[in-house]
């Protein structure tokens, strides 16, 4: 009788063990079918650039406009005297000066040659913030942004505050990819160079560019994008054929 029942729990044991690996099977064969439908799904879906719509401009006053204009509380006014770049955070309109070289607050650079400076800065919450490494002496600037919930473009923020010119220069910088059935959420930053005021693209996309003078390198992570500036003026004959300070 021993035996028998040494037989049929073994046949018992084998038989649950064969239950658990079919089903391990069958689940692993599943996910992997279904693994390959989604995949299949995903390449059928098209990548594309997406742009924002046109939009018209409720500024009443060209004169009051954040970019070009000089209303005070934009300070571009203050900033379009340096021959600099920096990065402006659309929504709540903050600027923040890269200070690649030294200069003082007239604007003129000087030959002092100072150490590095880095500091951080907060937009507000749910808004950006910035922590800056600025290495003048050296013609350097890296900034990091960190995005808060609110970091999506806005278009209701500036359309009242920029003039038909300038609010096509924001929404052309805005230019975002993804699928086809995704909607366009750029981040609602942008570098601008102080004398030109032409705004750059910082979405995650961009990877690199020049800007007059000044080499920019973009990293771009969900949560933080990294913006590198150097300057670094055409050479010739190895050299710099232009004064630094000037």
């Amino acid at each position: 009788m021993k035996k028998v029942g040494c037989i049929i729990l073994t046949a018992f044991l084998s038989f649950a063990f064969g239950i658990t690996v079919g089903s391990d099977l069958f689940q692993r064969e599943n996910k992997s079918i279904s693994d390959k439908i989604i995949s299949s799904e995903e390449s059928e879906r098209t990548w594309e650039t997406k742009t924002l719509e046109p939009v018209k401009s409720k500024l009443a006053d060209q004169k009051k406009c954040w970019l070009c204009g000089n209303d005070n509380r934009s300070l571009m006014g203050y900033f379009r005297k340096f021959n600099d770049v920096g990065i402006i955070c659309t929504n709540s309109w903050y600027v923040l000066d890269f200070q690649v070289r030294n200069y003082d607050e007239a604007g003129n650079f000087t030959s002092e040659q100072d150490g590095s400076r880095s500091g951080w800065v907060s937009n507000g919450e749910g808004e950006c913030s910035f922590y800056s490494n600025q290495m003048s002496g050296r013609g350097i600037s890296e900034v990091t942004a960190t995005y808060g919930e609110n970091s999506y473009f806005d278009i209701s923020k500036v359309q009242g505050h920029l003039c038909q010119v300038c609010l096509d220069k924001v929404l052309a910088v805005m230019e975002t990819s993804g699928y086809e059935d995704e909607q366009a959420k750029p981040r609602d930053l942008c570098l601008v160079d102080f004398q030109t005021l032409e705004l750059y693209p910082l979405q995650k996309q961009n990877i690199a560019y020049f800007v007059r003078d000044y080499y920019i390198m973009v990293e771009s992570k969900e949560e933080e994008t990294k913006v590198h500036a150097i300057y670094a003026p055409v050479l010739e004959n190895g050299s710099k054929n232009i004064e630094l300070y000037y």
